[in-house]
C-alpha cells in the first residue's frame, strides 16, 4: 500500500484549504497512493478563531473531503474542527474513502509549556482504527505522539500501522523530539508509523 504524507501550509479560509487538499490528493493519486494523509488543522490554520469555522462531520467541508476521496479513488485523512460543548471545538481527523468512514477526536491536548489547548479544544475519548484494503490502521494527532498507550491500543485492535497527522511547531530541538517520539511509538506498539 502506498501512503502519501502531504505536507502543506493552510491558511484561515476553509474553502481555499479544501482546494489545496484536492490538488495534493490528485497528485498523490496520480503517483499511485491509496491513502493520502494531511496535517491536523487542514481545514484552517491554528491562530484562526476556530469556533466560528467548526463544522459537523456531515457539513460542507467534510463532504468536500468525501468527494475528493471518491473522485480520486483514495482514502483521505484530513484534520478539521468540529463543534463541541462550552464554545470549544474538537480537533478531528476525518478518514474517508471507498469502504472507509471514520473520525478521530484528538485525545491528548497540548496543555504544556505555557500553552493550554484545552481552553479552546475539547478532548476526544476513544481510539479509532480504519481498514483499507484489508490493512488496519490507527489514527492519531500530533501531541498524541507523547502517549504510548494510544498506539498500543491501535496494536491491540489489530492495527499494523498508525497514521499520525500533525502540525508540529518549529523550534530548538523540535525535529529531534519528533523523530525520537515517532520511532519510540513504533517500537512501543510494534506498528509502522506514517507521520
Amino acid at each position: 500500500m502506498r501512503i502519501a504524507l502531504s505536507q502543506l501550509t493552510t491558511g484561515p479560509d476553509p474553502d481555499k484549504n479544501l482546494r489545496l487538499v484536492e490538488e495534493w490528493t490528485r497528485r498523490a493519486a496520480d503517483a499511485g497512493a491509496r491513502v493520502v494523509v494531511f496535517p491536523e488543522a487542514s481545514m484552517a490554520c491554528f491562530g484562526t478563531p476556530l469556533t466560528p469555522l467548526a463544522q459537523p462531520l456531515d457539513g460542507p467541508w467534510a463532504d468536500g473531503i468525501r468527494e475528493i476521496a471518491r473522485s480520486t479513488g483514495t482514502v483521505v485523512v484530513a484534520g478539521m474542527f468540529t463543534p463541541a460543548d462550552e464554545g470549544r471545538v474538537t480537533n478531528t481527523l476525518l478518514a474517508t474513502g471507498t469502504g472507509v468512514e471514520e473520525s478521530y477526536d484528538k485525545i491528548h491536548l497540548y496543555d504544556a509549556f505555557g500553552f493550554r489547548e484545552s481552553e479552546s479544544v475539547a478532548p476526544g475519548s476513544r481510539p479509532a482504527v480504519i481498514d483499507v484494503d484489508g490493512v488496519r490502521l490507527g489514527l492519531a494527532t500530533c501531541y498524541d505522539v507523547r502517549f504510548p498507550e494510544l498506539f498500543r491500543a491501535h496494536a491491540d485492535a489489530g492495527a499494523v500501522g498508525t497514521l499520525l497527522a500533525a502540525s508540529w511547531g518549529a523550534g530548538p530541538g523540535k525535529l529531534d523530539q519528533w523523530q525520537l517520539l515517532v520511532r519510540a511509538r513504533a517500537l512501543d506498539a510494534t506498528v509502522w508509523i506514517a507521520a
